[in-house]
């Protein structure tokens, strides 16, 4: 079986994505799985990847707030 290997910024977007998750999941005190879930179904996951290159410059507080709105603005309760 090959393996390929991921790009360098491939493997830095994800890394970001766990990161942030992982931050989310904690700031608003529910399992990762879920914050997950949350942010996958109201578009924060995609929201993150196609604005990595700024967010990733932001702080994390800063980032988690941005996708509270922007789940919110898609139907979002939290």
């Amino acid at each position: 079986m090959e393996q390929k290997m991921l790009s360098r910024e491939a493997e830095n977007r994800l890394r970001y994505l766990n990161f942030i998750i992982l931050r989310f999941a904690r700031g608003f005190k529910m399992p990762i799985q879920e914050a997950f879930r949350y942010l996958d179904k109201y578009g924060g996951i995609d929201f993150l990847y196609d604005n990595y290159e700024y967010e990733h410059t932001q702080s994390e507080h800063n980032t988690c707030m941005t996708l509270l709105h922007v789940c919110r603005k898609n139907g979002g309760q939290l």
